[in-house]
């Protein structure tokens, strides 16, 4: 049987299987029998395509659409060639070109663009606070005192 018809199979039954802190490929306690045992089965196959996995999201490796409308794996500077062709294998993408991210584009995670957004938010409004400031400053009537 085929990874792919294996991933299918789990998917379908909603179960999942992962790999631990110490790489050791894990399976959902209440899998059937039957899923365990095909588990068993591709046991390799299933552990190497979850450190693919890995790797390309721990990379920043990302599927981009070129301009002719064909696709590509788009990677970091500093991406390690050797394990990014390994991955690309056994993940069936490796007839995809590789591409550098030469746009000096910065990939950040999901959590770091949200920090960054509260950030900037809080750094508008405290600028424009002080620019209110400086206008109620410049802006309000002099007070003469009677002698």
């Amino acid at each position: 049987m085929d990874i792919e018809a294996v991933l299918d199979r789990l998917m379908e039954a909603g179960v999942c299987v992962w790999l631990d802190d110490e790489g050791k490929l894990r399976i959902d306690k209440g899998a059937p029998e039957e899923l365990k045992q095909l588990v068993r089965e591709h046991k390799q196959q299933l552990i190497d395509v979850r450190r693919a996995q890995d790797f390309m999201n721990r990379a920043g490796i990302r599927i981009i659409c070129l301009p002719l409308g064909h696709l590509a794996l788009a990677y970091p500077l500093r991406t390690d060639m050797e394990e990014l062709r390994w991955a690309a294998g056994v993940l069936r993408m490796d007839s995809m070109p590789l591409v550098i991210n030469d746009e000096a584009l910065e990939w950040i995670s999901p959590e770091e663009w949200r920090r960054r957004q509260v950030a900037r938010i809080c750094e508008e409004y405290r600028r424009e606070r002080s620019r209110k400031a400086a206008e109620a400053e410049n802006h309000a009537p002099v007070r003469r005192r009677r002698v």
